[in-house]
């Protein structure tokens, strides 16, 4: 019995293990920022978006300023983000930075083309502000 849950494990782990990895191709970038690197980007620019997928009540605790939330959880992202310029770059973050690389693999088969994703996600970015 043991042997079957370590089994299923770890084909869950290794299964889920590519859903953190969105490569950049021709037509499409993506980055993982620090917290210092994407602070850059949002003070450099005011021509994007940025786009939280963390759950409403983790939003409404606490935000970055401009941000608006589609979750992940309730993957609306298809049809929230239907709307945008694919060409626009789009900033996006979670918590940890979990969510926001599955949120970015699937704008980018929707047809983005940039999107920088926040490494450590909102819980790191709030540690670096801490010691600003």
């Amino acid at each position: 019995m043991k042997l079957t849950y370590l089994v299923i494990f770890s084909f869950l782990l290794c299964g889920t293990g590519g859903c953190f990895t969105v490569r950049s191709t021709k037509g499409f970038s993506y980055s993982k920022l620090s917290p210092v690197e994407y602070a850059a980007v949002l003070k450099d620019s005011s021509n994007y978006y940025l786009i939280d997928v963390r759950t409403a009540a983790e939003y409404n605790r606490s935000r970055m300023a401009g941000s608006v939330n589609y979750s992940y959880f309730n993957f609306h992202i298809g049809r929230d983000v239907d709307t945008l310029d694919r060409n626009k770059p789009v900033l996006v973050y979670c918590q940890t930075c979990h969510r926001s690389p599955l949120a970015a693999r699937k704008m980018k088969k929707m047809g983005f083309r940039k999107i920088y994703d926040l490494k450590g996600g909102y819980k790191k970015w709030m540690a670096s502000r801490s010691g600003l």
